[in-house]
């Protein structure tokens, strides 16, 4: 594995090899990873192609946002395309395989399209391929459908058992991050009976990557200890691999639970629909990093800075030796940070703000790395991959800059409110013009049969930034609730 570090990879186990194959290549990564971790691990930063034009893709998240690196896994029965590989749990034996290319993901009939991009404007084919009448059903269309597209579509029974039933509960806390836990506790110690579900397979969200202090506490062992702090309230259950996918009329509630995609076994459970009635529920979603754009922003090698992060501090993984990053905010400085404490080269940093000069901004620069105010990317270098990048002015005045080489553009445009879940239930947004956000406004809050409130959006969901603001939030909604209930 040419790209794991010899530092980071706190959700791996290094002593526990294991074997999967991508596009038929046998390659290995060891307990913990994702998919994405370990093609990254690899060097495999291509992993599959564009949907019309075939253009080259890469892992851009670490995550549900996952906007690229879709791909088919299993064979025969078990086949199933269009799986987010940052979300697939690596296991021993998983067969994986890019989509949309042939016959190959390196040598892609299909990108020779891209060469008369110009041509194929949106829906060219309904005015170009009309006569004969004929050549339309038999040849153009099933042409075109071949070509574009992702993965196929699976040709056998599906082999696995599925199950659901409903659950009541006092109160449904969404989200494992900070926001989430600590209403979980308070909540669960007042004796409501509480259920928290977490999407992903740990516990802590952006806690387990930033290091913060909370309680005196580094803030990976803030969330470890009330993990366990939880596990000994008997009202409250914990499911992680559980994703809430909606939220109803009168508390209803939908969770799909991947009870058995981390260790395939077709003759037990493979997801579990969770059918949940909650008299309140707390919204603890989060937030989620934006992208930037720029000139060769779709290329392999052009991640989030959070992500870039994340494979580095959690998987041990490198996504390139030399990375620059381009930010409009404070938090990505994090990223710069991470890597060079793990011996990692960053050649600079490209504010696109006139001015920085926060905490973080001045930590990176005592580290060394050079930090451009107003600078933006003109063009990116490579066909494949990353090869450098071309800075410039951000206001488009002058001449090109310099060229910086590097294997890694880490970008972050700031993060936005995961208000999907508020949204759904019917709850109404603000908008925040100096952080270019939507956050939920509270006044416009849904109300439950009996007139009273029953979503509460705690943390980031919230548009709170900082630890400390997200952790009262939490604190204030569970106040709020148990006087609803007339808990202790």
């Amino acid at each position: 594995m040419s790209n794991r570090l010899s530092k980071g990879g706190d959700l791996i186990n290094r002593n526990k090899r294991l074997d999967f194959s991508f596009d038929g290549k046998k390659l290995y990564g060891f307990e913990g990873d994702t998919l994405a971790s370990a093609l990254l691990a690899n060097g495999q930063n291509l992993v599959g192609k564009s949907f019309k034009y075939h253009r080259p893709r890469g892992i851009v998240a670490s995550g549900v946002e996952e906007p690229n690196a879709l791909v088919s896994l299993g064979t025969g029965p078990a086949f199933e395309p269009n799986q987010r590989a940052t979300v697939v749990e690596l296991y021993n034996g998983l067969v994986s395989r890019s989509q949309n290319r042939w016959p190959s993901l390196k040598f892609d009939m299909g990108a020779t399209i891209s060469l008369l991009g110009s041509i194929f404007s949106a829906g060219f084919y309904y005015k170009t391929f009309i006569y004969p009448r004929a050549a339309w059903k038999h040849i153009f269309e099933p042409l075109i459908r071949h070509t574009a597209g992702l993965g196929k579509a699976p040709r056998y029974a599906d082999p696995d058992r599925y199950e659901h039933f409903y659950c009541h509960t006092d109160v449904l806390i969404v989200g494992g991050g900070a926001s989430g836990l600590i209403a979980a506790k308070l909540i669960g110690v007042s004796g409501a009976k509480t259920l928290l579900l977490e999407q992903s397979p740990h516990i802590g969200g952006r806690c387990l990557i930033d290091k913060v202090k909370i309680d005196g506490k580094d803030s990976r062992r803030w969330v470890e200890d009330l993990e366990d702090e939880i596990s000994k309230i008997d009202n409250v259950t914990v499911k992680r691999r559980t994703v809430c996918s909606g939220i109803y009329d009168h508390g209803f509630v939908i969770g799909c639970e991947r009870a058995n995609d981390h260790q395939p076994n077709h003759g037990s459970i493979r997801h579990r629909l969770w059918k949940i009635r909650a008299k309140k529920i707390i919204i603890a979603t989060g937030s989620i990093e934006r992208p930037l754009v720029f000139p060769g922003n779709d290329l392999p090698g052009v991640m989030l800075a959070s992500a870039v992060r994340d494979y580095a501090s959690l998987y041990g993984v490198s996504s390139g030796d030399r990375t620059v990053l381009i930010t409009n905010n404070d938090n990505a400085y994090r990223t710069a940070i991470e890597l060079k404490s793990l011996g990692l080269s960053v050649p600079a940093i490209l504010d696109i703000r006139e001015e920085s000069n926060g905490p973080l901004v001045q930590e990176a620069k005592n580290l060394g790395i050079s930090v451009r105010n107003s600078k933006g990317i003109s063009k990116v270098f490579g066909s494949g991959t990353v090869k450098g990048v071309r800075i410039c002015s951000q206001n488009g005045e002058g001449t090109n800059e310099e060229t910086i080489e590097c294997e890694t553009i880490a970008m972050s445009g700031g993060w936005s409110p995961a208000v999907h879940l508020w949204s759904h239930c019917g709850g109404k947004l603000d908008w925040d013009e100096k952080r270019g956000i939507f956050f939920p406004k509270l006044d416009f809050s849904p109300i439950d049969d009996k007139g009273q409130k029953f979503i509460f959006p705690v943390g980031g969901v919230l548009g709170k930034s900082s630890t400390k603001e997200c952790l009262e939030s939490s604190a204030a909604a569970t106040l709020e609730i148990k006087k609803m209930f007339g808990f202790r």
